[in-house]
C-alpha cells in the first residue's frame, strides 16, 4: 500500500505495523527496508485543551537523513 507520512512524503509498498495499543491520531508504517515512519490518521482527533487538529508538516521540515536513517551524507530526496 501507499501511505503519506506526517511530513507529506509518500511511501510506496509500505505496510501498517500493528501496535500493542492503538493510537488515536497516528499509525506506524514500515517500508521494504524495515524503516518505520509515523502517519497521521485521516480523522485524527484534536488533543484535549487544544483548538486545532493535527496537521501534516512540510517535507522540508523532515530531519536530516529522515528517509535514509543509516546514511551519513547529505539529505536525500
Amino acid at each position: 500500500m501507499n501511505y503519506i507520512d506526517i511530513f507529506n512524503i509518500k511511501h510506496e509498498n509500505a505496510r501498517v505495523i500493528n501496535t500493542k495499543d492503538d493510537f488515536n491520531r497516528i499509525f506506524i508504517i514500515e517500508d521494504k527496508n524495515g524503516v518505520r515512519y509515523t502517519c497521521l490518521k485521516p480523522d485524527a482527533q484534536k488533543m484535549p485543551k487544544m483548538t486545532s487538529h493535527f496537521k501534516t508538516l512540510k517535507a522540508k521540515s523532515a530531519p536530516l537523513n529522515y528517509l535514509t536513517p543509516y546514511f551519513t551524507g547529505k539529505r536525500t530526496k
